[in-house]
């Protein structure tokens, strides 16, 4: 396949409109599950991972805006690996 460059080679205007779609989801993710915290249920350690799992996708994708067209290929392939283990 694009080895995950299918998501890299996005032109930079889509990448960060991905970026910030990501964040929605992520306050949409905290708006659903805060109520569930404020209660004391059984399912409280895996609410909070879906809460960090969450924010660790948009954080480590956000890793992948950090390169640019002049940077150098290793530093380049490194962020590409952050954006394709996102999603591993």
């Amino acid at each position: 396949g694009h080895q995950g460059y299918e998501y890299v080679d996005l032109g930079r205007f889509w990448q960060i409109f991905l970026l910030v779609g990501l964040f929605l989801w992520l306050a949409l993710m905290v708006r659903a599950i805060m109520p569930a915290f404020r209660n004391d249920v059984e399912g409280r350690h895996l609410l909070g991972t879906f809460l960090i799992s969450s924010a660790a996708i948009a954080i480590f994708y956000a890793s992948g805006l950090m390169w640019g067209q002049h940077t150098n290929l290793a530093i380049a392939e490194y962020w590409r690996w952050w954006v394709v283990h996102l999603w591993v």
